[in-house]
């Protein structure tokens, strides 16, 4: 009941069209992209197919109905002949079709498994898209403001040269430097255009569809932030439960090929009419109602091989199961460690370099109302700390990045882990 219900469930979800928002902040397109998702889509009635192998598996045999008859019209011609109505079942001699049933369950565990995996990586996929676009609109942002810093250090140059107190190369570096901020806010652009059509390819939007996202870079990572200390001590992971799965499917499939060696004893109940000829009463008329027993004996073929092949299966699973639970052991310790690292560098370049730097430029901005600082140096200070404040976007963007990384590795995100235990609520627990 819990498995017809999981799978309606997926059903409805995967029913879903697309929602019209245009504005989406960074944990909604996460649940759009859960519901509207074409690929998770087509993942969820895969489900839906191993119900209905679970449905068919581990069921008896049909019974046979026989019928046989025979006369002597071809020879003596004498109106003898004989005629027999059977009605056959094979009786299963092992376990065999409850082992069948314990495959076809493990089979829908794990493409239950495989859509929650599906979910952990696309909640991963959209996080890089959101973040790659907010990235992009803040480096717009601040190219816009750089561009501005720019047109104005362009703009004094000409005069200066106009008054004769500059020479022309001076005018001539300020054009250069403002055709390139301008080159690299168009590529900012496009950045996020593209950046933005690939996260519509993830929430199952149309590229012609409107989409924005309200969260800003800094709002994402202060939302992704308590990641870092929130990590939980054991980790829940689809792709490590589906090789625990394997495993134990292996285990079952080796006692099933042991148990399929014994096909199933035929048990037939059959009535005869027999009309023969009978010295010198001359025909004559017998009825007879007998039981048949037809046994299978596994001389010859007894799914040695199979068993064998099975229990090999069994252990490679186990051996992968041992080097996934290494690789994430050690894949969590270094997500841990690159947070780390990349707190500590955001916060260093923050108090090392664009607090001087904008302390910097606020005395020099001061000198320049008093007359003691010319207004070409502070327009080339201004244009540096943008080109740190950009430097300080791609940090903050790594950061993020590494952030989503740290969730996704342990499965952390609240409607993957509500998933796994509404799927199969007694069955399931997380460890």
């Amino acid at each position: 009941m819990h498995f017809s219900k999981s799978i309606s469930c997926l059903l409805a979800l995967a029913a879903l069209q697309p929602c019209g928002a245009s504005t989406l902040g960074l944990e909604s397109a996460v649940q759009t992209a859960l519901a509207n998702n074409r690929g998770l889509q087509a993942a969820r009635f895969a489900a839906a197919e191993a119900q209905g192998r679970l449905s068919a598996s581990g069921v008896w045999k049909n019974p046979e109905f026989e019928f046989s008859g025979m006369s002597d019209f071809a020879f003596g011609s004498q109106g003898a002949g004989a005629f027999t109505i059977g009605l056959h079942q094979e009786f299963p001699l092992t376990s065999r079709l409850s082992l069948a049933r314990e495959a076809g369950r493990i089979d829908l565990l794990r493409a239950l498994r495989e859509i929650r995996n599906h979910e952990r990586l696309l909640v991963l996929e959209v996080r890089h898209a959101s973040i790659a676009v907010l990235a992009a609109q803040a480096r717009e942002a601040a190219l816009r403001e750089l561009l501005e810093a720019s047109k104005k250090s362009k703009a004094l140059a000409q005069e200066r040269l106009a008054a004769g107190q500059a020479a022309l190369s001076e005018k001539s570096l300020a054009l250069v430097q403002e055709l390139r901020v301008a080159n690299d806010l168009e590529s900012a652009r496009m950045d996020k255009d593209i950046a933005l059509l690939g996260l519509k390819t993830l929430l199952g939007l149309g590229a012609a569809e409107p989409l924005r996202l309200s969260d800003s870079l800094a709002g994402a990572l202060e939302k992704l932030a308590p990641l870092a200390d929130s990590a939980p001590a054991s980790v829940h992971r689809p792709d490590v439960d589906l090789l625990l799965l394997e495993s134990e499917k292996a285990g079952v499939e080796a006692a099933l090929a042991r148990a399929e060696a014994w096909e199933g004893v035929r048990i037939g109940i059959e009535y005869t009419y027999d009309r023969n000829m009978d010295e010198p009463e001359g025909l004559g008329t017998d009825n007879f109602l007998g039981v048949a027993v037809s046994i299978p004996l596994p001389v010859w073929d007894r799914n040695a091989g199979r068993v064998e092949e099975r229990k090999a299966a069994r252990e490679a699973s186990v051996a992968r199961l041992r080097a996934a639970k290494l690789d994430m052991e050690n894949t969590l310790a270094a997500d841990l460690q690159r947070v780390g690292l990349l707190e500590k560098r955001l916060a260093a370049f923050d108090s090392k370099t664009i607090w001087p730097v904008s302390a910097a430029l606020a005395e020099m901005q001061a000198g320049f109302e008093s007359g003691l600082v010319d207004a070409r140096d502070v327009a080339a200070m201004r244009a540096q700390l943008g080109e740190l404040r950009l430097g300080r976007i791609g940090l903050q963007a790594e950061l993020a990045n590494a952030l989503a990384q740290l969730e996704s590795t342990t499965g952390a995100h609240p409607s993957i882990r509500k998933n796994y235990l509404a799927q199969n609520p007694k069955k399931e627990t997380l460890p």
